[in-house]
């Protein structure tokens, strides 16, 4: 047992539940890396093979002509909002309550956004500005405010499964190159996966040596890999392979307070 003040690992008075069985998880989850960061200094060379996931786990639509620049600029600038749990009585008319979850939870962000009629089943369209306002907004994801949460998407395929993020997770990625130690090259190599909702600070002041411990709210710990393998792109195979372990699984209503503010974990540790 853990003595009074020791190290937390899920939140005070919150119940862990159980881990998923390691052969419910994926393998690996491939994560390209992005703004021609060079490869690690730990970095090895792994086979096209070894990066490329199951196709259960790569749905994606190969079309074969030129897209026209404008209509693609537009919808680069798109995100589908689906609001969660189905019968929040905002979901009657969105456009407010999205509108009042950015003022309350995202003021920093642009709030010159436009709100289009829903489509691909969502709740709402959002049409940001520009393509970087859009990929701000999502990764500041969640969105939770008194109970009802907002969760913005790139793009949804037709057979929509609304899913309501009820987990929360505590995962320590193993080996985590020092090159990537940024909130935005975590935030972007968990995606994948789950939402990272906080980072342990303390794998910034010894980047080497620390793991990187993150909390992430998802849908289902099994979406967990047990490797995350960075792809650099670089035409010569580099990529970092870091080990992902599950540290604890709790109910998210252990996380939130009844305003919906998070309660921070390794902060208030």
């Amino acid at each position: 047992m853990l003595a009074a003040g020791a190290d937390r690992t899920l939140p005070h008075g919150a119940t862990a539940l159980e881990m998923p069985a390691p052969s419910d998880r994926p393998a690996f989850v491939t994560c390209p890396s992005y703004g021609n960061v060079p490869p690690a200094a730990t970095a090895v060379h792994l086979p096209p093979e070894m990066l490329r996931e199951p196709r259960a786990r790569r749905t994606r639509a190969c079309l074969s002509f030129t897209a026209d620049p404008e209509p693609e600029h537009h919808a680069r600038r798109l995100a589908y909002a689906y609001i969660t749990p189905p019968e929040a009585p905002c979901r009657a008319d969105p456009g407010p309550f999205i509108r009042r979850v950015f003022r309350t939870l995202a003021l920093d962000l642009p709030q010159n956004f436009e709100l289009l009629p829903p489509a691909r089943r969502a709740d709402a369209t959002v049409r940001f500005r520009t393509l970087d306002f859009r990929e701000a907004a999502l990764r500041r994801q969640p969105f939770v405010l008194e109970g009802v949460t907002v969760k913005l998407l790139r793009e949804q395929a037709p057979a929509v499964r609304r899913v309501s993020s009820d987990y929360i997770v505590h995962a320590a990625l193993r080996d985590y190159p020092a090159e990537q130690r940024t909130q935005k090259g975590i935030e972007s190599n968990c995606f994948r996966f789950g939402f990272v909702l906080e980072i342990d600070p303390a794998c910034f002041t010894a980047p080497d040596l620390a793991a990187v411990r993150v909390v992430l709210e998802l849908e289902d710990p099994r979406e967990i890999p047990h490797e995350v393998r960075i792809d650099y792109c670089d035409g010569h195979g580099s990529a970092k392979v870091v080990p992902v372990e599950i540290v604890r699984v709790w109910h998210r209503s252990h996380s939130y307070h009844a305003n919906g503010q998070y309660i921070p974990l390794f902060q208030a540790a």
